[in-house]
């Protein structure tokens, strides 16, 4: 599995601090763990053989994050 390593700063800022899930703004002021705090979704989740690489990764609210789980952004989407 292919690991990079990048400061997730880059991440939110790269997706403009927008929730890739749920598409609404993410607040810079705030920290985990706040249910609204940014945090990293992989896309393709490690657990079904996603790789911690940039391309997999996009900023997610941390709540949104936690509510998709370990199924992939289709079945997310499929659930909304």
């Amino acid at each position: 599995m292919r690991v990079d390593r990048f400061d997730p700063i880059e991440i939110f800022e790269r997706d403009g601090w927008v929730c890739s899930l749920c598409s609404t703004a993410i607040d810079q002021g705030l920290s985990y763990p706040h249910p609204m705090s940014a945090s990293i979704d992989h896309i393709v989740p490690v657990a079904e053989g996603g790789e911690h690489s940039r391309a997999n990764v996009a900023a997610a609210h941390l709540v949104c994050n936690m509510r998709k789980g370990v199924r992939g952004a289709a079945v997310q989407l499929a659930l909304v």
